[in-house]
């Protein structure tokens, strides 16, 4: 087997951590490809901060489309060197070696901006001159009135309301530190937006992403394109891109026999290239016999699909005084049959950029390092049970739901990838900050551009297109439960989650309600101390009973605590917002007389005292109340002791005499006090 073939992932629901979920979601299906040659030397940022590059876009700046660079310096070899900076679309818009900076400027002439372009003449701001994923569908790309270009990086801004760049959606995204690659998964969207306002074209294309350092002047770009639409793609660019002239102007050609071809003309009037007619890579110079710092590309020699082929050139004449794009282009190309990128479809891309000191050197690293045969170029997409499956659970806090990895069986089951005529589950937030979650990601607006969703998160896939509901609800322990399918629980005793799969309103779609139903129950016992009773439960409402009188109500008796003022029996009922429940009646004494007894068994220490004083009891009682009076009546303190025989007090009142009254075991004493 090859190193490019594919390696199934597992299928089981293991427990993964968050960063564990983000590393599934957005990895692909193949193993890591050539071995690392230099772990040194690199470093990963995603902090923005401004390159050493020109831009020919005057209305935003570089920090809008920024999402992280990924660099590398070789010691022994400046030309293999790197800097590379991702878009917030996957793209790959900025790549700078020992030639400067190698994507072109994205300049464009102010004639062709219209009026009513709401990005004034920087209507394409690293949108279209950057290194991407294009796919179309031809039988729905009829230009000028409807054109299908679904972009990995974003949207042009051609109607009067786009004043901002919008970036295809990245909806999940990881950095391995171990790998040294950075991973992003991007809703790919429908670049020409003065047609969608006419022809409505969507996207269900998911654009996958893998960049990963593996030295010596080499990064693996791993590419995917997933379709979950009824689009047909028969025309996919994997990828499209080019180069700045004015640092590589002179693009080189491979043959067979790995020898290299000077080869300059026009965009658009050179001849289409097969890539099996080639040496399976490309590179670009700034010497016409390529001796200075080079960039190359190794790629597959053949397809999947019908045909691959490339078309390159420089963007017009660029020596016209009016040309200031400074771009070459590449448009390598393929061609997928009926169906074959139709719906639940995927296919898969790997190649290579090399740095050298001139193309020989490029040369050598890819004959060196087998890049053309660790190349990939597949239509392979899993099955079910091939991928990895993640649990999670959903919690709904007002229009906000809180998403989290179960850690046991509980949850709902998706699998991390998409597999054979799956669907994916994403979590969509608005403007106003409602979230949902469901598998179409036009769900608040038809245009994902106006602003009105401003968050996409990819959480899995299923089997059908689904809209989901998350509903907490809370019942008192002994009851039953009807869940939303018409399922009964009876009597439950501990919380449970169940999903619920209903008839949608869509043909084709399913709607699943998933109830969390908490089962309350609360703490009915009641500590008692002689006329004094204490609910043990904590945080409840309370609400005290007369047994004795058909459970009336006693008036005012509605804390923790209450004192019987009469001798008979009481309860105490519990409530909040879900359950009620009562407690046991518990008989009560009144004491009419003191227990010489039990004071004979009491000792008080200093008395006279400074107002630091201790009790001490015969032995341990279970509750004793104490509380201390004036000789007017008046309570001045009152204190509750567990499970002692010693009790502390501070008294800060005036110096005076004072009653103390000690209720243990149904029995009570008075003790004079005299504080000095």
């Amino acid at each position: 087997m090859k190193l490019f073939f594919f390696l199934p992932l597992m299928s089981l629901a293991f427990q993964f951590s968050a960063q564990n979920t983000d590393s599934l979601i957005s990895s692909l299906y193949f193993n890591d490809g050539l071995s690392v040659l230099d772990s040194s030397g690199f470093n990963f940022n995603l902090s923005y901060y401004p390159s050493t590059s020109d831009w020919g876009i005057d209305s935003f700046p570089e920090s809008v489309v920024f999402d992280a660079e990924l660099s590398y310096e070789n010691a022994l070899d400046s030309t293999q060197s790197y800097q590379v900076r991702i878009g917030k679309g996957g793209q790959l818009y900025s790549f700078r070696g020992s030639f400067g900076e190698s994507v072109p400027p994205q300049w464009r002439p102010t004639g062709w901006a219209l009026p009513t372009y709401g990005g004034g003449t920087s209507y394409a701001p690293w949108v279209d001159e950057v290194w991407q994923m294009v796919c179309v569908d031809g039988s729905l790309n009829n230009p000028p009135d409807s054109a299908y270009f679904i972009h990995q990086s974003g949207v042009y801004l051609k109607t009067p309301g786009q004043t901002q760049p919008f970036y295809s959606p990245m909806v999940a995204r990881y950095f391995n530190p171990a790998k040294m690659s950075y991973s992003v998964v991007n809703w790919g969207q429908q670049a020409h937006t003065e047609d969608l306002e006419n022809m409505h074209h969507t996207s269900s294309l998911l654009y996958y992403t893998t960049y990963t350092n593996k030295g010596n002047g080499i990064i693996q770009v791993d590419k995917m394109i997933y379709n979950f639409g009824n689009d047909n793609i028969d025309f996919l660019n994997m990828p499209w891109g080019g180069v700045r002239n004015s640092n590589l102007e002179h693009f080189f050609i491979s043959t067979p026999t790995n020898a290299y071809t000077n080869t300059p003309g026009i965009y658009g009037t050179t001849p289409v290239i097969p890539t099996a007619s080639t040496g399976g890579w490309v590179a670009w110079s700034n010497d016409t016999l390529g001796n200075s710092p080079a960039l190359g590309m190794a790629h597959p020699l053949t397809t999947n699909t019908n045909n691959s082929v490339f078309r390159y050139g420089d963007a017009g004449d660029l020596t016209a005084a009016w040309n200031n794009r400074d771009y070459h282009v590449f448009e390598m190309i393929r061609f997928p049959s009926a169906g074959q990128l139709g719906f639940g479809k995927s296919m898969s891309f790997r190649y290579f950029f090399v740095l050298g000191t001139n193309v020989d050197s490029v040369k050598n690293t890819i004959l060196n390092h087998s890049l053309v045969s660790n190349a990939l170029d597949t239509a392979y997409t899993p099955s079910f049970n091939e991928v990895d499956s993640i649990r999670y659970l959903f919690e709904s806090v007002g229009s906000a739901i809180h998403v989290s990895v179960s850690t046991d069986s509980t949850g709902l089951l998706l699998k991390s990838h998409p597999f054979l005529n799956s669907y994916p589950l994403f979590k969509l937030t608005s403007a106003n900050n409602e979230e949902v979650l469901t598998s179409d990601p036009y769900y608040f607006s038809g245009d994902a551009y106006d602003g009105t969703t401003v968050d996409v998160n990819l959480l899995g896939f299923l089997d059908n297109p689904t809209n989901i509901t998350v509903q907490m609800d809370t019942i008192c322990n002994g009851e039953n439960y009807v869940f939303p399918d018409g399922s009964l629980e009876i009597s439950p005793t501990a919380d449970l989650i169940q999903n619920s799969i209903l008839s949608a309103n869509q043909p084709g779609w399913d709607s699943i309600v998933i109830t969390q139903l908490t089962v309350s129950s609360y703490d009915l016992s009641v500590l008692q101390a002689g006329t004094e009773l204490t609910s043990n439960e904590l945080g409840s409402n309370y609400q005290w009973l007369n047994c004795d009188s058909s459970f009336s109500l006693i008036i005012g008796a509605n804390g923790i605590d209450f004192t019987a003022l009469n001798s008979g029996n009481y309860a105490v009922e519990i409530s909040d917002e879900h359950c009620i429940d009562t407690s046991s009646c518990y008989f009560v004494s009144i004491i009419t007389s003191l227990n010489n007894e039990l004071a004979n068994k009491i000792i008080l220490f200093p008395n006279p005292t400074n107002g630091q004083l201790s009790i001490a009891l015969d032995k341990v009682y279970p509750v004793i109340i104490l509380r201390i009076t004036s000789l007017k009546g008046e309570l001045i303190q009152k204190n509750k002791y567990k499970n002692t025989a010693l009790l502390e007090i501070n008294l800060e009142e005036p110096p005076g005499v004072y009653n103390v009254t000690i209720e243990a075991d149904s029995q009570k004493a008075n003790i004079r006090l005299v504080k000095d």
